[in-house]
């Protein structure tokens, strides 16, 4: 049993070690908290850019909406007033002019199907030849119900070969379509004239066909799978791009998406993550040396008081506990010699002489109680001290008891003529442990000249 003062000791520094560790955690728990919450409010700052640049993309749409609803509405007026023909054509080409002055050289082409008949301004006059009826922005919007706006996919115009959409409306009667054509001749058809650096923009048509893109950053990583899933909110698509940006998608009013990154120093400072990086990896790493440091305390500590061969008190520690409860109370002082010893290693070999050791060990651990002091002083003797008193009878036979085992045990050794004698002191509380010492071995001492084999006990006087 260990000393008052060594289970104070070793508590005390469980206790140290425990309160280190929980603080450790806690402190690694806020890095972690503080970490997320920095990450999730650089989403939500990003998102906030984000949802700005697609709004500018959105209104620049509803622009373009509202200037073929507004067309609308007139070309109703004048159809119902009866307008001739040539007014229309003046009204369409000075309407041009207006909304091309709005939205640069962008908007090109608005014509129109009026009672049949095709009706166009810049920069074409009306074409008699011109199939209108098999042309989907006719036949979309006629399909649609009248004031519905329909947007096409991109397309190349068989003309000029730029990239255009078109947006059509039926009129009141449903055979009358106006349709505005959209052309991407600049990077401002969008409302866009730059853009912060680092950032990159991708507009996709319905067919999720791209069909605008500005910025110096390859997104040709996009997973197809965000332009699947992308809603009309603003949503932040991790894992989907390079690790260093930040990705966002929406989709408009008009059933086209827009997707943009930002770069994710923009958003949070590398510094700071380094930082908190760093503080989380000191925190494990402490943690690491905290729990190493006391692990190892308790394997030390554990071959501070055992004996390396039989996992008894070893003899500096053995000593040292007799001394201690002495001082407490007196009891009874064992010491037990291997007789022929050296036969066992000479026939049987070292490691026979070692085992026969544990073996011995393992019969006193066995006759004796667990908080009696149970030691190897060194070779072939052992130490046992009982601090109770114990009457004749039940000391003799113990004492009988280890003698038989251990004469089982050489049966395993023939040729060893293995035996153990005994000379045992009783003790009185507060009796030095050398006197004590020297009593017992004047026992052992005289079962040794008796012919071994055998017990004596003497009083400490």
């Amino acid at each position: 049993m260990e000393s008052s003062a060594g289970l104070k000791k070793r508590l005390g520094i469980i206790l140290y070690v425990t309160v280190f560790l929980v603080v450790e955690v806690i402190f690694g728990c806020f890095i972690l908290e503080s970490r997320r919450f920095i990450l999730e409010n650089s989403i939500k700052h990003g998102g906030y850019l984000a949802q700005a640049q697609m709004e500018k993309i959105e209104t620049q749409m509803q622009g373009y909406a509202f200037s073929v609803e507004l067309a609308g509405k007139y070309l109703d007026d004048m159809v119902e007033l009866h307008t001739p023909e040539a007014q229309i054509q003046q009204w369409m080409k000075s309407y041009c002019e207006k909304i091309t002055e709005r939205f640069g050289n962008n908007v090109l082409d608005i014509y129109a199907v009026l009672d049949g008949g095709i009706v166009a301004a810049n920069p074409w006059e009306r074409d008699e030849d011109y199939d209108f009826l098999s042309k989907s922005w006719y036949t979309d919007a006629v399909e649609a119900a009248p004031g519905t706006i329909v947007f096409s996919d991109l397309y190349q115009d068989a003309v000029t070969g730029q990239d255009v959409f078109t947006m059509s409306l039926a009129l009141a009667d449903a055979h009358n379509v106006v349709a505005i054509d959209v052309y991407l001749t600049s990077e401002n058809w969008m409302g866009f004239s730059e853009l912060a650096d680092g950032y990159g923009l991708l507009v996709y048509d319905p067919n999720q066909t791209l069909a605008y893109s500005i910025g110096h950053i390859d997104l040709g990583t996009v997973q197809a799978d965000v332009l699947a899933d992308t809603s009309n909110e603003v949503s932040h698509y991790a894992g989907s791009i390079k690790e260093d940006y930040n990705l966002y998608a929406c989709n408009l009013s008009s059933g086209w998406s827009v997707v943009m990154a930002i770069p994710r120093e923009n958003l949070i400072s590398p510094k700071h993550m380094l930082l908190m990086n760093l503080g989380l990896g000191l925190n494990v790493l402490n943690m690491v040396i905290a729990t190493t440091l006391i692990i190892r305390h308790f394997h030390n500590s554990r071959y501070i008081r055992q004996d390396a061969l039989t996992g008894l008190l070893n003899k500096s520690y053995l000593i040292k506990q007799i001394r201690r409860r002495l001082k407490r109370s007196g009891g009874t002082l064992l010491i037990v010699d291997v007789d022929n010893f050296k036969q066992v290693n000479d026939n049987y070999g070292h490691d026979h002489g070692d085992l026969v050791l544990v073996q011995i060990a393992e019969v006193l651990q066995s006759c004796f109680r667990k908080t009696d002091c149970i030691g190897r002083f060194g070779g072939d003797e052992f130490i046992i001290y009982v601090d109770e008193f114990l009457t004749d009878t039940v000391l003799n036979d113990k004492v009988q008891d280890v003698l038989r085992r251990v004469a089982v045990l050489s049966n395993q050794y023939p040729l060893s003529g293995l035996t153990i004698s005994i000379g045992g002191c009783r003790c009185k509380k507060g009796d030095k442990y050398n006197e004590v010492f020297k009593r017992a071995d004047e026992a052992l001492y005289e079962v040794k000249n008796s012919g071994k084999c055998g017990f004596a006990i003497k009083l400490n006087t």
